[in-house]
Protein backbone atom coordinates (compact mmCIF):
# COMPACT_ATOMS: atom_id res chain seq x y z
CA UNK A 1 0.00 0.00 0.00
CA UNK A 2 0.90 3.64 -0.35
CA UNK A 3 2.01 5.79 2.49
CA UNK A 4 -0.08 8.81 2.59
CA UNK A 5 1.98 12.07 2.71
CA UNK A 6 2.92 13.72 5.60
CA UNK A 7 0.26 16.14 7.20
CA UNK A 8 1.72 19.82 6.65
CA UNK A 9 2.12 22.49 9.29
CA UNK A 10 -1.06 23.96 8.12
CA UNK A 11 -3.01 21.23 8.44
CA UNK A 12 -1.54 20.11 11.63
CA UNK A 13 -2.72 23.52 12.45
CA UNK A 14 -6.35 23.52 11.06
CA UNK A 15 -6.80 20.29 13.07
CA UNK A 16 -6.29 21.20 16.73
CA UNK A 17 -8.17 24.42 15.86
CA UNK A 18 -11.60 21.88 14.73
CA UNK A 19 -10.24 19.70 17.49
CA UNK A 20 -10.72 22.84 19.67
CA UNK A 21 -13.82 23.57 18.26
CA UNK A 22 -15.64 20.32 18.61
CA UNK A 23 -14.87 19.78 22.19
CA UNK A 24 -16.49 23.37 22.57
CA UNK A 25 -20.05 22.63 24.55
CA UNK A 26 -19.73 25.69 26.94
CA UNK A 27 -18.80 29.73 26.65
CA UNK A 28 -16.11 29.16 28.67
CA UNK A 29 -14.61 27.02 26.45
CA UNK A 30 -14.30 29.85 23.67
CA UNK A 31 -11.32 31.03 25.69
CA UNK A 32 -9.65 27.54 25.12
CA UNK A 33 -9.85 27.56 21.78
CA UNK A 34 -8.60 31.04 21.26
CA UNK A 35 -5.56 29.43 23.03
CA UNK A 36 -5.13 26.47 20.86
CA UNK A 37 -5.52 28.78 17.76
CA UNK A 38 -2.39 31.15 19.13
CA UNK A 39 -0.40 27.67 19.61
CA UNK A 40 -1.40 26.05 15.98
CA UNK A 41 -0.79 29.56 13.62
CA UNK A 42 2.71 29.84 16.38
CA UNK A 43 3.57 26.03 15.19
CA UNK A 44 2.48 26.70 11.48
CA UNK A 45 4.86 29.57 11.44
CA UNK A 46 7.78 27.98 12.88
CA UNK A 47 7.81 24.75 10.51
CA UNK A 48 6.47 26.30 7.28
CA UNK A 49 9.98 27.55 6.27
CA UNK A 50 11.48 23.93 7.07
CA UNK A 51 8.58 22.36 5.11
CA UNK A 52 8.53 25.01 1.76
CA UNK A 53 10.62 24.19 -1.33
CA UNK A 54 14.20 25.86 -1.66
CA UNK A 55 14.15 28.89 -3.89
CA UNK A 56 16.68 30.56 -5.59
CA UNK A 57 18.46 33.30 -3.76
CA UNK A 58 18.24 36.83 -4.61
CA UNK A 59 21.40 38.63 -5.60
CA UNK A 60 23.22 41.36 -3.53
CA UNK A 61 21.32 44.64 -3.88
CA UNK A 62 23.03 47.13 -6.79
CA UNK A 63 25.36 49.57 -5.36
CA UNK A 64 23.98 52.74 -6.51
CA UNK A 65 27.50 54.21 -5.52
CA UNK A 66 29.18 52.14 -7.60
CA UNK A 67 31.48 54.70 -9.42
CA UNK A 68 30.53 54.61 -13.62
CA UNK A 69 33.19 56.03 -15.72
CA UNK A 70 31.82 59.59 -16.77
CA UNK A 71 31.12 59.61 -20.89
CA UNK A 72 33.94 61.93 -22.59
CA UNK A 73 31.98 65.32 -23.80
CA UNK A 74 33.27 68.07 -26.18
CA UNK A 75 33.76 71.00 -23.83
CA UNK A 76 30.32 73.24 -25.29
CA UNK A 77 30.33 75.93 -28.03
CA UNK A 78 30.90 78.81 -26.23
CA UNK A 79 29.24 82.10 -28.22
CA UNK A 80 30.83 85.56 -28.81
CA UNK A 81 28.95 88.73 -28.12
CA UNK A 82 29.31 91.07 -31.33
CA UNK A 83 28.58 94.31 -31.09
CA UNK A 84 27.45 96.47 -34.80
CA UNK A 85 25.16 99.05 -35.66
CA UNK A 86 25.74 102.63 -36.10
CA UNK A 87 26.74 105.70 -33.48
CA UNK A 88 24.23 106.29 -31.10
CA UNK A 89 22.53 102.92 -32.04
CA UNK A 90 25.05 100.40 -31.03
CA UNK A 91 23.68 96.65 -30.04
CA UNK A 92 24.84 93.02 -29.42
CA UNK A 93 24.38 89.58 -31.06
CA UNK A 94 25.59 86.41 -30.57
CA UNK A 95 27.98 84.71 -32.74
CA UNK A 96 29.28 81.43 -32.66
CA UNK A 97 32.53 81.63 -34.87
CA UNK A 98 35.77 79.52 -35.70
CA UNK A 99 38.32 82.60 -34.76
CA UNK A 100 38.60 84.65 -31.75
CA UNK A 101 37.00 87.90 -33.33
CA UNK A 102 38.17 90.12 -30.86
CA UNK A 103 41.89 88.60 -30.73
CA UNK A 104 42.70 86.96 -33.38
CA UNK A 105 44.62 88.04 -36.23
CA UNK A 106 42.24 88.07 -39.01
CA UNK A 107 44.50 89.05 -42.06
CA UNK A 108 44.50 85.77 -43.83
CA UNK A 109 41.00 85.45 -44.34
CA UNK A 110 39.98 85.03 -47.89
CA UNK A 111 36.39 83.84 -47.56
CA UNK A 112 33.65 84.48 -44.95
CA UNK A 113 31.01 81.63 -44.88
CA UNK A 114 27.63 83.09 -42.69
CA UNK A 115 25.21 80.14 -41.94
CA UNK A 116 21.23 81.71 -40.89
CA UNK A 117 20.00 79.03 -38.50
CA UNK A 118 16.46 77.91 -38.65
CA UNK A 119 13.84 78.49 -36.30
CA UNK A 120 14.79 76.81 -33.47
CA UNK A 121 17.37 79.17 -33.40
CA UNK A 122 20.03 76.13 -32.93
CA UNK A 123 23.20 78.51 -34.93
CA UNK A 124 25.69 76.13 -32.58
CA UNK A 125 24.27 73.09 -35.00
CA UNK A 126 24.53 75.11 -37.85
CA UNK A 127 28.43 76.00 -37.32
CA UNK A 128 29.13 72.73 -36.16
CA UNK A 129 27.71 71.73 -40.17
CA UNK A 130 30.29 74.26 -41.58
CA UNK A 131 32.79 73.45 -39.49
CA UNK A 132 32.24 69.62 -40.28
CA UNK A 133 32.65 70.86 -44.16
CA UNK A 134 35.62 73.02 -43.26
CA UNK A 135 37.32 69.95 -41.76
CA UNK A 136 36.86 68.37 -45.31
CA UNK A 137 39.00 71.26 -46.66
CA UNK A 138 42.23 71.65 -44.23
CA UNK A 139 43.32 74.49 -47.06
CA UNK A 140 40.74 76.39 -46.89
CA UNK A 141 40.37 76.22 -43.07
CA UNK A 142 43.27 78.48 -43.24
CA UNK A 143 41.63 81.14 -44.92
CA UNK A 144 38.00 81.05 -44.20
CA UNK A 145 36.11 82.33 -41.20
CA UNK A 146 32.65 80.81 -40.04
CA UNK A 147 29.84 83.19 -38.90
CA UNK A 148 26.72 81.62 -36.99
CA UNK A 149 25.01 84.73 -35.88
CA UNK A 150 21.61 83.75 -33.29
CA UNK A 151 18.47 85.72 -33.36
CA UNK A 152 17.55 84.79 -30.03
CA UNK A 153 14.64 84.99 -28.71
CA UNK A 154 12.86 87.10 -26.29
CA UNK A 155 12.50 84.18 -23.37
CA UNK A 156 15.79 82.50 -24.57
CA UNK A 157 18.08 82.51 -21.02
CA UNK A 158 21.57 83.66 -21.40
CA UNK A 159 21.57 86.05 -23.81
CA UNK A 160 20.46 89.51 -21.57
CA UNK A 161 21.46 92.57 -23.33
CA UNK A 162 21.21 91.38 -26.92
CA UNK A 163 18.48 92.32 -29.23
CA UNK A 164 15.81 89.36 -29.31
CA UNK A 165 12.74 88.96 -31.15
CA UNK A 166 9.49 87.34 -30.52
CA UNK A 167 9.17 83.89 -31.65
CA UNK A 168 10.12 83.77 -35.69
CA UNK A 169 9.69 87.31 -36.34
CA UNK A 170 13.16 87.64 -37.11
CA UNK A 171 13.20 85.39 -40.47
CA UNK A 172 10.41 88.01 -41.97
CA UNK A 173 12.96 90.56 -41.64
CA UNK A 174 11.30 92.30 -38.77
CA UNK A 175 12.34 94.21 -35.86
CA UNK A 176 13.69 92.91 -31.99
CA UNK A 177 11.40 93.79 -29.06
CA UNK A 178 11.92 96.34 -27.42
CA UNK A 179 12.59 96.25 -23.49
CA UNK A 180 13.77 96.64 -20.77
CA UNK A 181 17.46 96.09 -20.33
CA UNK A 182 17.77 95.56 -24.11
CA UNK A 183 18.73 97.57 -26.94
CA UNK A 184 16.62 99.54 -29.11
CA UNK A 185 14.67 97.71 -31.59
CA UNK A 186 16.45 96.85 -34.80
CA UNK A 187 14.97 94.77 -37.95
CA UNK A 188 16.87 91.44 -38.67
CA UNK A 189 17.25 92.78 -42.06
CA UNK A 190 19.42 95.50 -40.52
CA UNK A 191 21.74 93.27 -38.54
CA UNK A 192 22.46 91.77 -42.03
CA UNK A 193 23.42 94.81 -43.23
CA UNK A 194 25.53 95.68 -40.22
CA UNK A 195 27.33 92.75 -39.84
CA UNK A 196 28.35 92.63 -43.93
CA UNK A 197 29.69 96.59 -43.79
CA UNK A 198 31.91 95.10 -40.43
CA UNK A 199 33.27 92.73 -42.79
CA UNK A 200 34.04 95.09 -45.06
CA UNK A 201 37.49 96.78 -43.22
CA UNK A 202 40.60 96.25 -45.28
CA UNK A 203 42.37 97.30 -42.55
CA UNK A 204 41.35 94.26 -40.34
CA UNK A 205 40.46 91.62 -43.79
CA UNK A 206 43.17 92.91 -46.43
CA UNK A 207 42.63 89.56 -48.30
CA UNK A 208 38.80 89.18 -48.18
CA UNK A 209 37.88 88.23 -51.30
CA UNK A 210 34.10 87.25 -50.87
CA UNK A 211 31.33 86.86 -47.98
CA UNK A 212 28.67 83.86 -48.60
CA UNK A 213 25.10 84.24 -46.83
CA UNK A 214 23.41 80.75 -46.37
CA UNK A 215 20.56 79.89 -44.43
CA UNK A 216 18.37 76.68 -44.42
CA UNK A 217 14.56 76.49 -43.25
CA UNK A 218 13.69 79.92 -41.83
CA UNK A 219 17.27 81.28 -42.30
CA UNK A 220 16.68 80.22 -46.11
CA UNK A 221 13.05 82.94 -45.80
CA UNK A 222 15.24 85.57 -44.34
CA UNK A 223 18.07 85.17 -47.02
CA UNK A 224 15.94 84.83 -49.88
CA UNK A 225 13.74 87.78 -48.57
CA UNK A 226 17.15 90.19 -47.80
CA UNK A 227 18.67 88.92 -51.40
CA UNK A 228 15.86 90.80 -53.00
CA UNK A 229 15.55 93.88 -50.63
CA UNK A 230 19.10 94.43 -49.35
CA UNK A 231 21.04 97.58 -50.05
CA UNK A 232 24.34 97.02 -49.37
CA UNK A 233 24.70 94.49 -52.04
CA UNK A 234 25.86 96.62 -54.63
CA UNK A 235 28.48 99.00 -52.63
CA UNK A 236 30.24 95.59 -51.41
CA UNK A 237 30.90 94.70 -54.90
CA UNK A 238 32.27 97.65 -55.64
CA UNK A 239 34.80 97.42 -52.67
CA UNK A 240 35.40 94.06 -54.59
CA UNK A 241 33.85 91.93 -52.19
CA UNK A 242 31.70 88.75 -53.93
CA UNK A 243 28.81 87.94 -52.30
CA UNK A 244 26.95 84.91 -52.54
CA UNK A 245 23.20 83.61 -51.17
CA UNK A 246 22.25 80.20 -50.52
CA UNK A 247 19.11 79.56 -50.30
CA UNK A 248 17.75 75.89 -49.30
CA UNK A 249 14.54 74.46 -48.08
CA UNK A 250 12.63 77.39 -47.39
CA UNK A 251 8.87 77.18 -46.83
CA UNK A 252 7.92 80.03 -48.94
CA UNK A 253 9.24 82.88 -51.75
CA UNK A 254 9.18 86.49 -52.14
CA UNK A 255 7.24 86.35 -55.50
CA UNK A 256 7.57 89.95 -57.35
CA UNK A 257 4.21 89.42 -58.99
CA UNK A 258 0.84 88.40 -58.37
CA UNK A 259 1.05 85.22 -60.05
CA UNK A 260 1.90 81.22 -58.67
CA UNK A 261 1.84 78.35 -60.24
CA UNK A 262 -1.13 77.33 -61.72
CA UNK A 263 -2.83 73.91 -60.20
CA UNK A 264 -2.63 72.59 -63.33
CA UNK A 265 1.29 72.38 -63.35
CA UNK A 266 0.72 74.82 -66.83
CA UNK A 267 2.44 78.02 -66.04
CA UNK A 268 1.44 80.79 -63.86
CA UNK A 269 -1.38 82.87 -63.20
CA UNK A 270 -2.63 85.40 -60.45
CA UNK A 271 -3.91 83.71 -57.58
CA UNK A 272 -7.32 83.72 -56.42
CA UNK A 273 -8.38 86.04 -53.71
CA UNK A 274 -11.28 84.60 -53.07
CA UNK A 275 -9.12 81.83 -51.68
CA UNK A 276 -6.33 83.82 -50.44
CA UNK A 277 -7.43 87.60 -49.88
CA UNK A 278 -3.92 88.08 -48.44
CA UNK A 279 -1.75 86.10 -51.28
CA UNK A 280 0.31 88.72 -52.00
CA UNK A 281 1.22 90.50 -49.46
CA UNK A 282 4.54 90.76 -48.04
CA UNK A 283 5.63 88.01 -46.83
CA UNK A 284 4.84 86.35 -49.85
CA UNK A 285 4.47 88.94 -52.27
CA UNK A 286 5.19 92.66 -52.92
CA UNK A 287 1.59 94.10 -51.43
CA UNK A 288 2.92 96.39 -48.65
CA UNK A 289 6.40 95.76 -48.30
CA UNK A 290 8.43 96.52 -45.05
CA UNK A 291 9.72 99.76 -44.41
CA UNK A 292 13.63 98.40 -44.89
CA UNK A 293 12.64 98.22 -48.41
CA UNK A 294 14.01 101.24 -50.14
CA UNK A 295 13.24 99.96 -53.32
CA UNK A 296 9.22 98.53 -54.43
CA UNK A 297 9.19 98.65 -57.83
CA UNK A 298 8.69 95.52 -59.00
CA UNK A 299 10.18 95.27 -62.50
CA UNK A 300 13.36 96.60 -60.75
CA UNK A 301 13.23 94.65 -57.85
CA UNK A 302 13.57 91.23 -60.52
CA UNK A 303 16.02 92.81 -62.82
CA UNK A 304 18.44 93.68 -59.71
CA UNK A 305 17.45 90.36 -57.77
CA UNK A 306 18.42 88.60 -61.17
CA UNK A 307 21.97 89.85 -61.01
CA UNK A 308 22.55 88.77 -57.74
CA UNK A 309 24.65 85.41 -57.30
CA UNK A 310 22.18 83.23 -56.07
CA UNK A 311 22.38 79.38 -55.48
CA UNK A 312 19.15 77.29 -54.70
CA UNK A 313 19.25 74.21 -52.68
CA UNK A 314 16.14 71.95 -52.97
CA UNK A 315 15.90 68.70 -50.35
CA UNK A 316 14.39 66.03 -53.14
CA UNK A 317 12.74 64.57 -49.80
CA UNK A 318 11.37 67.62 -48.87
CA UNK A 319 8.21 67.09 -49.86
CA UNK A 320 5.92 66.08 -47.14
CA UNK A 321 3.23 68.31 -47.24
CA UNK A 322 1.83 67.95 -43.70
CA UNK A 323 5.48 68.22 -41.93
CA UNK A 324 5.06 70.24 -38.43
CA UNK A 325 7.21 73.02 -39.25
CA UNK A 326 6.10 73.91 -42.98
CA UNK A 327 4.16 76.89 -43.43
CA UNK A 328 0.49 76.02 -43.69
CA UNK A 329 -1.10 80.05 -44.20
CA UNK A 330 -3.23 80.05 -47.67
CA UNK A 331 -0.16 82.56 -48.38
CA UNK A 332 2.21 79.94 -48.59
CA UNK A 333 -0.43 77.08 -49.64
CA UNK A 334 -0.55 79.29 -53.08
CA UNK A 335 2.90 78.61 -53.77
CA UNK A 336 2.63 74.50 -53.48
CA UNK A 337 2.01 71.81 -50.91
CA UNK A 338 5.49 71.01 -49.88
CA UNK A 339 8.94 73.16 -49.47
CA UNK A 340 10.68 70.80 -53.00
CA UNK A 341 6.75 72.19 -54.74
CA UNK A 342 7.67 75.63 -53.63
CA UNK A 343 11.10 75.67 -54.28
CA UNK A 344 10.86 73.91 -57.94
CA UNK A 345 8.11 76.53 -58.80
CA UNK A 346 9.45 79.32 -57.96
CA UNK A 347 13.00 78.66 -59.71
CA UNK A 348 10.56 78.12 -63.24
CA UNK A 349 8.87 81.47 -62.44
CA UNK A 350 12.27 83.11 -62.40
CA UNK A 351 12.77 81.50 -65.41
CA UNK A 352 9.64 82.42 -66.99
CA UNK A 353 10.15 86.53 -65.37
CA UNK A 354 13.88 86.68 -67.10
CA UNK A 355 12.28 85.36 -70.61
CA UNK A 356 9.66 87.67 -71.18
CA UNK A 357 9.83 90.93 -72.92
CA UNK A 358 11.44 91.64 -76.02
CA UNK A 359 15.04 91.13 -74.14
CA UNK A 360 16.02 88.64 -71.80
CA UNK A 361 17.20 89.41 -68.16
CA UNK A 362 20.57 88.07 -67.20
CA UNK A 363 20.40 85.22 -64.37
CA UNK A 364 22.57 84.85 -62.61
CA UNK A 365 21.33 81.58 -60.86
CA UNK A 366 22.70 78.51 -59.86
CA UNK A 367 19.91 75.92 -58.84
CA UNK A 368 20.01 72.01 -57.67
CA UNK A 369 18.16 69.30 -56.27
CA UNK A 370 19.81 67.76 -53.68
CA UNK A 371 19.19 63.95 -53.80
CA UNK A 372 17.14 61.57 -51.26
CA UNK A 373 18.28 64.62 -48.52
CA UNK A 374 14.68 65.96 -46.63
CA UNK A 375 14.36 68.78 -44.35
CA UNK A 376 17.99 68.45 -42.73
CA UNK A 377 20.59 71.48 -42.91
CA UNK A 378 23.63 68.93 -42.59
CA UNK A 379 22.68 66.76 -45.69
CA UNK A 380 22.29 69.95 -47.66
CA UNK A 381 24.79 72.10 -46.92
CA UNK A 382 27.81 69.08 -46.72
CA UNK A 383 26.10 67.89 -49.93
CA UNK A 384 28.18 67.52 -53.18
CA UNK A 385 26.55 70.73 -54.18
CA UNK A 386 26.56 71.95 -50.84
CA UNK A 387 29.62 72.08 -50.40
CA UNK A 388 30.31 73.90 -53.46
CA UNK A 389 28.03 76.65 -52.92
CA UNK A 390 29.46 77.35 -49.78
CA UNK A 391 33.32 77.03 -50.14
CA UNK A 392 33.14 76.46 -53.99
CA UNK A 393 33.42 74.49 -56.80
CA UNK A 394 36.82 72.78 -56.00
CA UNK A 395 35.41 72.15 -52.27
CA UNK A 396 35.67 68.42 -50.97
CA UNK A 397 33.11 66.98 -48.70
CA UNK A 398 32.35 62.92 -47.20
CA UNK A 399 32.23 60.15 -49.44
CA UNK A 400 28.83 59.27 -48.14
CA UNK A 401 27.36 63.28 -49.32
CA UNK A 402 24.22 63.09 -51.17
CA UNK A 403 24.50 63.92 -55.21
CA UNK A 404 22.77 66.50 -56.92
CA UNK A 405 20.79 67.29 -60.13
CA UNK A 406 20.85 70.48 -61.81
CA UNK A 407 17.43 71.84 -62.10
CA UNK A 408 16.71 73.16 -65.31
CA UNK A 409 14.03 75.58 -66.85
CA UNK A 410 11.57 73.47 -68.15
CA UNK A 411 11.51 72.33 -72.11
CA UNK A 412 15.42 72.59 -71.84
Amino acid sequence: MRRAPAPSAAHAALASVRAAVGSTTRPASWRALGVALGVSLALAALLAPRLAPAQTPLPDPYDYDETVPAPKRAAPLRWQPVELGKPGHRYKIPVYANRNLTKDDLRDIKQVLIVVHGVKRDADRYYDTAAQLLSHNPDRARDTLILAPRFSGSIDSGFGGMAAWRKSSWEDGEESIQASGRPAPVASFQVLDDLLRSLDDRKRLPALAGIVLAGHSAGAQLVQRYAILNNVDGALRRDGLALRYVIANPSSYLYLTNERPRADGKGYAPYERGICPTYNQYKYGTDKLPAYARETDDTRLFVRYAARDVTYLLGGADNNPEHRLLDKTCGAEAQGATRLARGTGYIQYEYVLAGRGPKPVPLHRSSFEVGGVGHDNKGMFTSVCGAQALLGSDAQTDDRAAACDIIKPRGK
